[in-house]
């Protein structure tokens, strides 16, 4: 039940992060791809980041935002996003950068059924993805419930978390609704306690 490994693109708004948003590049692989947006407010790069950058595993590629105007960059960056999801779809986006604005990026893809989402540096990715054998341990000590049961249940919940919702409060949710279609309320409760950890809930 693993899932296939996604193509993975990290957008650098630059202009908004400079070096702290390339934290955790070396964590990243050959297949990932990193792709620095920047403009003449952020054109400089200093050595270190220069020796960050040629030590890293994934290939970077850099784009020159040259119009002028309030935001620019933000728009480049969000439209460079449709070109990277209309080529190869299902692939996994990260805009990396603390302007809140992206968050309606990130809405809208998640709508259109992709993955978008937005991070302060590489880092951050690693330390709250959340992957299909996470929910799988999580509910593999279940009591009172079949294995097929179980790995009903895993599928229900993965469905919601794999695209990673902005909005944690609705998926819980929209899991919470399903479940409920397929077991008791207080199944459905199990599995919830089970999950608390993985999904911070409160």
């Amino acid at each position: 039940m693993a899932e296939k490994k996604k193509k993975r693109f990290f957008l650098i708004d630059y202009e908004n992060v400079h070096m702290a948003g390339l934290t955790g590049i070396e964590e990243l692989h050959k297949s990932d791809t990193v792709i620095i947006f920047y403009s003449r407010n952020s054109d400089s790069l200093s050595f270190e980041t220069m020796k960050k950058l040629g030590e890293a595993k994934a290939s970077i590629k850099y784009i020159m935002v040259d119009t002028i105007g309030r935001n620019a960059l933000d728009f480049q960056l969000s439209s460079y996003i449709g070109f990277l999801l209309g080529r190869q779809p299902d692939s996994r986006c990260y805009i990396v950068s603390n302007d809140k604005g992206y968050n309606n990026v990130q809405i809208f893809w998640y709508k259109m059924g992709e993955r978008v989402r937005l991070i302060p540096n590489i880092h951050v990715r690693k330390a709250t993805h959340i992957t299909m054998p996470d929910v799988e341990r999580a509910l593999s000590d279940l009591t009172n419930m079949s294995e097929e049961q179980k790995s009903h249940a895993v599928e229900l919940v993965w469905k919601h978390l794999r695209l990673e919702s902005p909005h944690l409060s609705s998926t819980k949710v929209s899991i919470n609704n399903e479940l409920l279609h397929f077991f008791t309320g207080e199944q459905t409760k199990v599995i919830f306690d089970a999950l608390k950890p993985l999904l911070k809930i409160n």
